[in-house]
């Protein structure tokens, strides 16, 4: 298997388990955490905020992903060479 396929694959598995670390976490700061004692515009920005992270997080694990298979793909054909 190539290693941008590898790397796809591990993208979308660790893409999946970053949204969901921050979904989670999202809804226990806002709905249980903090339940009854902010107002619906405060929910709204902090969730806006859990968005955002969302937002930039998901490039990063992409970029992590793709970087660390690329690293070790050039790493094993330096060896084999």
């Amino acid at each position: 298997m190539r290693w941008w396929s590898k790397a796809l694959i591990y993208s979308v598995i660790f893409s999946l388990i970053w949204a969901g670390i921050v979904v989670a976490v999202g809804y226990y700061h806002t709905d249980v955490y903090l339940a009854g004692q902010i107002t619906p515009a405060q929910d709204r920005a902090i969730s806006e905020k859990y968005g955002d992270l969302l937002g930039t997080g998901l490039p990063l694990v992409w970029a992590i992903c793709f970087l660390v298979l690329w690293i070790r793909s050039r790493r094993t054909s330096v060896k084999s060479a």
